[in-house]
């Protein structure tokens, strides 16, 4: 019996889960309070540079194909 596509149906599944908790964790704490615009700044630069960081990675996928990196 293979148990690795089920297993990687949960890990996958507990991902989601714990993804949807911190997203709601995040909302329902940081971002309602006293400070809820600087704090709405600091994730949006957060987010801004995860997304550009990831951008660059892409654009520069040299390392990927370099058998002598892995």
């Amino acid at each position: 019996m293979n148990l690795e596509r089920p297993l990687v149906a949960l890990l996958g599944a507990g991902i989601v889960v714990l993804a949807v908790g911190a997203l709601v964790t995040l909302a329902s704490q940081t971002l309602s309070g006293d400070l809820t615009t600087p704090a709405a700044a600091v994730v949006a630069l957060v987010a801004l540079s995860l997304v550009a960081g990831v951008g660059l990675g892409f654009k520069n996928s040299e390392w990927v194909r370099n058998p002598g990196y892995w």
